[in-house]
């Protein structure tokens, strides 16, 4: 076993939180590079190579007005859903985190069933407001039996992963892009450059956070809707 970061150390590192600390569980002040989870050494390796490798390069792109691919924009839900799946494991131990799937399934595996049906919302923060002492860096999405939708500001950048019947719910400001049903070469350039519509960071986050306690209840209601049974450990059915 090794220790995974709950949050990448290239993403403590360019908010700058490694100086400030976050507040994790009932604990304000957390170094953040402290916060790990135990994972196997082969998960820990796949992830930094197939996540967060390519996404450490995907922030320069979205922040630097780059644009995005089809795959781009899976790979940036991976990415998300790795994210709060760390985040939910963190916070209910011994718990599964699908009745479905673990973790390495859900952000490594082909998502085909599903791609067709998810819309990624990216906004670009243009600036730190002047009381702020590092950049955002958390998870606003708050599910107990969904584990598709998922929202968080990190650095400059405000994302949303949301199921297609509820992308009229993302705020105005995001700019949304719903992923074609199936991976295709002719969806390898750049097709999606997310709006640079927030004036500072404390703006995104309180308007992420206001949007994300919305889209949470509405996901986990279809999330109960559709399982044959109330769902007993979660966060999700898919």
């Amino acid at each position: 076993m090794n220790k995974e970061h709950v949050f990448p150390e290239w993403l403590v590192l360019r908010t700058g939180t490694h100086k400030t600390g976050i507040r994790w569980g009932p604990k304000a002040n957390v170094s953040a590079l402290s916060v790990t989870l135990p994972l196997c050494i082969k998960c820990n390796k796949d992830f930094g190579r197939e996540l967060e490798a390519p996404t450490s390069r995907l922030f320069d792109d979205i922040e630097q007005d780059r644009g995005l691919s089809d795959d781009e924009a899976e790979l940036l839900i991976r990415w998300m859903w790795r994210i709060t799946g760390l985040s939910w494991i963190a916070c209910n131990p011994g718990i599964g985190y699908t009745r479905s799937r673990n973790l390495r399934e859900r952000v490594l595996l082909p998502i085909d069933a599903l791609r067709g049906r998810l819309t990624l919302g990216v906004a670009v923060i243009a600036g730190r407001h002047p009381n702020s002492k590092d950049w955002p860096m958390g998870v606003d999405s708050d599910t107990k039996y969904d584990a598709i939708f998922a929202s968080g500001v990190f650095s400059r950048i405000a994302m949303m992963v949301v199921l297609e019947p509820f992308g009229h719910l993302i705020p105005p400001q995001f700019g949304k892009f719903r992923l074609a049903p199936k991976r295709d070469s002719l969806h390898a350039g750049k097709l999606f450059y997310p709006p640079t519509s927030f004036k500072d960071d404390v703006e995104a986050v309180g308007l992420t956070v206001m949007a994300s306690s919305l889209l949470s209840r509405a996901h986990d209601e279809l999330a109960v809707a559709v399982a044959e049974d109330h769902v007993e450990r979660g966060p999700g059915l898919s």
